[in-house]
């Protein structure tokens, strides 16, 4: 039996607000702090594409069927952060006063780190779709991701560039973010466990120049590493690879699963070439009747074909209102459900979420095989 709460009203009084409750109000409010510019928009963009088809096709269906109130239709009230973490803050507070149950946010890990305390605090559940700093890990109780960590994926790297390249020395350099640090030092610490040796690290602004990225690379390449990791987003990582290149190294070079195929090429070109990197779970040629529908249905709406960052915003959604399906649109009772319920079947893997509100994936690494993503067996 579903147990009566005012958490919702007791949040919503404490931003200045006076409103009805979820079970009171006309419809269920879903909202969403996503990157739409900065450094996280072509991640951002996408996942608010995937966000807007689940919401599509849950109204299209009757709306979410709230548990023991019956179906209402869901409203996606959704914001750009611009990946500015204080910005991500403000919209935070506002989408709180509105009277959202859930939120799908944030992209940027250092903007999911900023949200998190506020949405805590105000005990309403955020889910990212994206943010992969191991620091989230401790954000609180109703603060959960579906897109696995810095960890695990740094375990999933590591392995590859150790056992199956047989790379037993290499070079890091990093973005200086949330992402690019605990990327960073998420695969030194697995690389050395296995026996590998870390030869040089260097770290770039946020905002770097191709000029002041060559100068960390030609550092970098003093000892002459036989291979590098580059902890960054797609569009620096390839400024990255480029500076490799033109300054003569033939190095191994592998990305993070930040690395959005289509945007490295376009931008690092032949530099980029052999780049490896390791993809959270989304196959888009699955034979699966879930992800073949999606892949139509998302084609049909934005005439482009769905990444994995899509696939993970469309599974929030979704997960978020089968939580209000089996347990109401209360936060608390949906974050007890989400603790306890059975393993989704997504578009993106299976999810369960552990004490933590993480989840345990495990990637598949491809590489740059004349100019396309090539899954590496």
């Amino acid at each position: 039996m579903k147990r009566a709460s005012s958490l919702a009203v007791v949040a919503a009084v404490a931003f200045g607000t006076v409103a009805c409750g979820p079970a009171e109000s006309p419809d269920v409010k879903l909202g969403a702090i996503l990157s739409l510019a900065g450094a996280g928009a072509p991640y951002g963009q996408s996942i608010q594409r995937g966000v807007e088809l689940a919401v599509e096709q849950i109204n299209a269906a009757g709306g979410v069927n709230v548990f023991e109130v019956g179906q209402k239709p869901l409203t996606l009230l959704a914001r750009d952060d611009r990946s500015e973490p204080a910005r991500g803050v403000q919209l935070a507070q506002e989408l709180i006063a509105e009277g959202v149950v859930a939120a799908i946010g944030a992209v940027v890990s250092d903007v999911t780190l900023a949200l998190a305390p506020v949405f805590q605090q105000a005990e309403i559940i955020l889910m990212s779709p994206a943010s992969s700093t191991p620091k989230l890990s401790d954000a609180g109780t109703f603060i959960y991701r579906n897109f696995p960590s810095d960890d695990l994926e740094a375990l999933n790297t590591a392995d590859h560039v150790f056992n199956v390249a047989h790379v037993p020395e290499a070079a890091v350099i990093a973005q200086q973010s949330e992402f690019g640090l605990g990327q960073k030092n998420s695969f030194i610490q697995r690389f050395r466990l296995l026996g590998g040796r870390a030869l040089g690290q260097e770290s770039y602004p946020a905002d770097a120049s191709a000029e002041t990225i060559a100068g960390h690379v030609g550092r970098l390449l003093a000892e002459d590493p036989p291979a590098i990791y580059i902890a960054g987003y797609a569009a620096d990582t390839a400024m990255v690879a480029r500076a490799i290149r033109d300054a003569g190294s033939s190095a191994a070079l592998f990305g993070t699963g930040a690395v959005l195929p289509i945007d490295l090429v376009a931008a690092g070109g032949d530099a980029v070439e052999g780049l490896a990197f390791p993809q959270a779970p989304f196959d888009i040629e699955s034979g699966a009747d879930n992800v073949r529908r999606f892949v139509a249905d998302y084609q049909a709406k934005y005439g482009m074909a769905p990444d994995v960052y899509a696939a993970h915003g469309y599974d929030a959604v979704q997960m978020i209102a089968q939580a209000i399906g089996q347990a109401g649109a209360d936060a608390q009772e949906m974050r007890f459900y989400l603790n306890s319920m059975n393993p989704y079947e997504g578009l993106a893997g299976v999810t369960a979420f552990d004490d933590k509100g993480d989840v345990r994936k495990f990637h598949t690494m491809y590489a740059i095989q004349n100019g396309a993503a090539v899954r590496l067996e």
